[in-house]
């Protein structure tokens, strides 16, 4: 009786490999589940970004009297271009800031197409212009 109990008292190796399979199982389902969320946040808060943005860019023009010009760029919403005596700034608390979710900058286009001012636009998780889903362009001009 004793010797059964000793052969019972530990896993077979079938009994691992059952469980071992269904963790496995389940975290593939996890994963599965949980891939995209992380690009689905950076999206939302490089559009969220978007506007603190252009409230700077709308400061910035108040004090200046104009937007950055393109050689000046986003970083004149930061640091005071060279010359600009009625700059007021720092328009934005950090330098991070002038990067979207995926530590790209963006691109500053003045003026922007179809008579607007400005365009700012984030070349999504690809780093490139173009693509879809994730990897697609965000502009401030996209309905938000």
């Amino acid at each position: 009786m004793e010797k059964m109990k000793q052969a019972r008292a530990g896993f077979t190796m079938i009994e691992l490999l059952v469980v071992l399979v269904i963790l496995m199982v389940i975290g593939t389902i996890a994963v599965q589940n949980f891939s995209g969320e992380e690009d689905k946040a950076k999206v939302k808060a490089t559009k969220a970004s978007f506007t603190s943005l252009e409230n700077a860019l709308e400061r910035f023009k108040l004090d200046v009297g104009r937007y950055p010009t393109a050689e000046e760029g986003l970083a004149a919403l930061y640091e005071a271009p060279e010359g600009l005596e009625d700059w007021a700034g720092k328009y934005l608390t950090k330098r991070r800031s002038l990067k979207d979710a995926w530590d790209n900058d963006y691109v500053y286009t003045i003026p922007g197409p179809d008579g607007e001012p400005y365009e700012l636009v984030s070349l999504g998780a690809d780093k490139a212009e173009g693509g879809e889903k994730y990897d697609a362009d965000l502009s401030s001009l996209d309905e938000k």
